[in-house]
């Protein structure tokens, strides 16, 4: 047992003899006495720390330590160093020998390659230079904090990095080998381990800003590039005509947020600062693709007829630029003040507005085939006209909700406008003799359209009361119940009701053109009263006639 602990002694102070070789081997360190002599000052130093070397011996026992791959954590080598002194005149050498030092011993660049190719090198480049830093911190720093070193020590290891990072930038890197020389430079030197500090300030926004730049410049072309992939893949393997799958029904808003989303979350893990830049630039990428898309489909809209046979890809356009316009919202960093997103919006919302007033025209004509017939016989059906709108909400995609409450309420609004209008152009004597009950049957056809729209969806057969409240007015004989009725609905629907309220009051025949007259002049009185007056609905002429199954 003893001769075990002995042995550990031993060989214990072997390598305590083998750390202090460093000052045995500095060469002896002369300077002049008064009368011109030259002394010895260091002779042999005794091993251990509080010995203290300057001059060419500090030079040699600094160039000694920097070159020196001892374990960062071995605090026996740390305290059997020499402390440098370091005079005025011999400053600049000590610095200039770390700056060479950190330049010969920095890893090397890895080669050049294509766009894109480069990842994995750059990845394992980063991962040395960072192993070699923080190694390098907790080996020198004994040494060097003393001697007032460690500062430009790691000033060095500053400049260096963005040496390289210089380097690495002005090659021709993709967006993703950008981002992980970011995100890289956010961990290694904001991270709470972070062994480095920066004493150059604008040595470190100066990196990150050109890192930024060229970020922004390459994601523009890369971006542009893939969004006008979308338009080229869409106009070629387009929809069919008269059919269309779920995944061509939802692939261009999917596409594009994908392609612009990928960017703006990675740009978050680096800071607000560039993820608010990149949602600037593909904002501006996503204003040309949709004014590039909304020219294509205008175009298209003006070729194409369009029947209730292929109004899916009428559909299909209402819903992409529905999308567009709330992911547009979504990556502006300020909509209040973008006039970037105003002009998106602007272009999507006319270029929908356009396809819904065509998806009107033919909710219209089929409506009114349909209707005109089934108020002209004896026994006629409407369950065809609700068939065939049942079918066009069942060629929507099952996760496509949105645009199928739009369909619904077009399809509604269309029918309860057109059976008014149906109505009124049918005089009720012959309703009657055709009929039977006419009230009755005009009640239960009100009740059937409203469950049938129901079961396509609530929200909007709720919300869309037009038929069932003009329907009040028949079933009314009293005056003055009438005029409370007929103020209502000029409250709830100011335009609809100047159009159909006088007709149907007249309709019936039941009151007399002074009683009429009456009504109105009261209703109208009380409208004014609380400030709603009531506008006559506009006359206009669609441009776009000519395009639809009916004229």
């Amino acid at each position: 047992m003893l001769k075990k602990i002995f042995g550990k002694k031993k060989k214990k102070a072997r390598n305590t003899d083998e750390q202090y070789r460093l000052i045995k081997d500095i060469t002896k360190e002369h300077t002049e006495t008064a009368d011109g002599e030259q002394e010895s000052t260091v002779d042999e130093m005794p091993s251990g720390s509080g010995v203290e070397v300057s001059g060419e011996a500090g030079l040699r026992v600094l160039r000694t330590i920097l070159s020196q791959q001892s374990n960062p954590e071995d605090t026996d080598t740390a305290a059997a160093l020499p402390k440098i002194s370091i005079t005025q005149e011999w400053q600049n050498k000590y610095l200039q020998e770390i700056d060479q030092i950190v330049e010969n011993h920095f890893p090397t660049l890895p080669a050049e390659g294509p766009q894109g190719s480069q990842l994995e090198q750059i990845q394992d480049f980063l991962k040395s230079t960072e192993s070699m830093i923080c190694n390098g911190v907790l080996r020198l720093t004994p040494a060097l904090k003393d001697a007032g070193l460690l500062d430009h020590l790691m000033d060095c290891y500053s400049r260096q990095i963005f040496t390289n990072l210089d380097l690495l930038l002005n090659r021709d890197l993709s967006v993703k080998e950008i981002f992980c020389l970011l995100l890289w430079g956010k961990d290694f030197f904001f991270s709470s381990e972070s062994k480095l500090r920066v004493y150059d300030p604008l040595l470190l926004t100066r990196g990150f800003e050109r890192a930024k730049q060229k970020l922004l410049q390459v994601h523009k072309d890369e971006i542009s590039k893939l969004l006008q992939n979308i338009l080229s893949y869409d106009e070629e393997h387009g929809p069919n005509e008269n059919s269309m799958n779920d995944e061509t029904f939802i692939s261009i808003h999917l596409d594009v947020i994908k392609v612009v989303n990928c960017t703006i979350l990675e740009a978050e893990k680096v800071g607000l600062t560039l993820m608010h830049a990149v949602q600037i630039l593909c904002s501006e990428e996503l204003q040309d693709f949709v004014q590039k898309y909304a020219d294509a489909e205008n175009e298209r809209l003006k070729k194409l007829t369009f029947t209730e046979k292929n109004s899916v890809n009428l559909f299909r356009i209402i819903n992409t630029c529905m999308q567009l316009r709330c992911y547009a919202a979504q990556i502006c960093p300020d909509v209040s003040n973008s006039d970037i997103y105003s002009s998106t919006l602007c272009m999507l919302q006319k270029l929908e507005d356009k396809t819904s007033s065509i998806v009107q025209k033919i909710m219209n004509c089929s409506a009114q085939a349909n209707l005109e017939s089934y108020f002209k016989k004896r026994n006629g059906h409407i369950d065809i006209l609700m068939e065939a709108i049942k079918k066009q909400c069942s060629s929507l995609p099952e996760t496509a909700s949105e645009i199928k409450t739009v369909v619904v309420k077009i399809a509604y609004n269309s029918v309860s406008k057109v059976y008014l209008d149906c109505l009124m152009k049918t005089k009720f004597r012959n309703l009657e003799q055709c009929w039977g009950n006419a009230e009755e049957k005009i009640k239960e056809d009100v009740q059937y359209f409203h469950e049938t729209f129901s079961e396509l969806d609530g929200v909007v057969a709720q919300q869309n009361q037009l038929l069932q409240r003009m329907s009040e007015v028949l079933h009314c004989s009293d005056v003055e119940a009438l005029k409370i009725t007929c103020c209502n609905l000029f409250r709830d629907f100011p335009q609809e009701s100047e159009k159909y309220v006088p007709g149907l009051l007249r309709w019936k025949g039941d009151l007399s053109e002074r009683q009429v007259r009456e009504v109105l002049d009261v209703t109208r009185d009380m409208i004014q009263e609380i400030g709603l007056c009531p506008i006559p609905t506009p006359v206009t002429h669609c441009p776009l006639k000519g395009l639809f199954c009916c004229k």
